[in-house]
């Protein structure tokens, strides 16, 4: 009798056993505990912005160079020399903008990934981006204001007709006389100013909620695995007796 119970029991853990080993096995290829321990740190999330923004550069150079060839086709099609001049200056401006911009993130990511992340560190990096696009944004509009007055003054035709798709950075449009390229500059520099001042507001208000965060992020370093293995009780095992069970 106490043979046959002392077997049922050894049945019992290794059915136990082999239940929990399947989701063991399973857990080994959940990767969301990783990654939620990954993104709770920041330097983690800081070098993964960083190789975002300086890959998001080749995407960049690649879009320009489409708007380039783009604006190329409407200059190559104009008639009087005086206005593919202007065109051609309009180019180089465009050219000199589009620097700006890549610089400008490239500096920023830099930035970034050198930046030593504290326990609240989302704030402080969103303060870096808004700063990133007010910059990229008004060094852009006010060099392609400036070469968009020239096209102007060169060619007697709007704007709109070189800028294309870029013309929606551009909320007001002028007509095409003299000082209508003198009112695309001042348009193109109040906007600067305005990307500017806005942005610069905004990151230093995100600066002061960062270090005055009365309840900063727990970290996720003990994050338990989705299918925990539970432990088998084996303290009601009978001991085993030779003398008794012994053939």
């Amino acid at each position: 009798m106490h043979r046959s119970r002392y077997q049922q029991l050894e049945k019992e853990v290794s059915a136990g056993l082999a239940a929990e080993i399947p989701e063991h096995r399973i857990s080994r290829f959940m990767f969301m505990p990783a990654l939620l321990r990954l993104l709770s740190e920041g330097a983690f999330v800081y070098r993964a912005v960083a190789y975002t923004l300086r890959s998001l550069i080749g995407v960049l150079i690649l879009a320009a160079l489409a708007v380039f060839f783009t604006a190329g086709k409407v200059i190559f099609g104009l008639s009087a020399t005086g206005a593919i001049a202007g065109g051609i200056l309009y180019q180089f401006c465009y050219v000199v903008s589009v620097y700006a911009v890549v610089h400008v993130v490239l500096i920023r990511s830099r930035d970034i990934a050198r930046d030593k992340p504290g326990a609240v560190y989302m704030l402080p990096l969103g303060a870096t981006l808004v700063r990133m696009v007010g910059e990229a944004y008004a060094a852009f509009v006010a060099l392609i204001s400036l070469g968009s007055a020239i096209f102007i003054w060169f060619t007697g035709q709007k704007a709109s007709v070189i800028l294309g798709p870029l013309g929606h950075l551009f909320p007001i449009m002028t007509d095409a006389s003299f000082l209508g390229g003198i009112g695309f500059i001042f348009a193109g520099v109040m906007l600067s100013l305005a990307a500017i001042i806005g942005s610069y507001m905004l990151s230093e208000l995100m600066l002061i909620a960062s270090r005055h965060s009365p309840h900063p992020p727990a970290k996720l370093a003990a994050l338990p695995s989705p299918l925990p293995v539970k432990p088998v009780a084996t303290a009601n095992r009978p001991p085993r007796s030779r003398s008794r069970f012994s053939s």
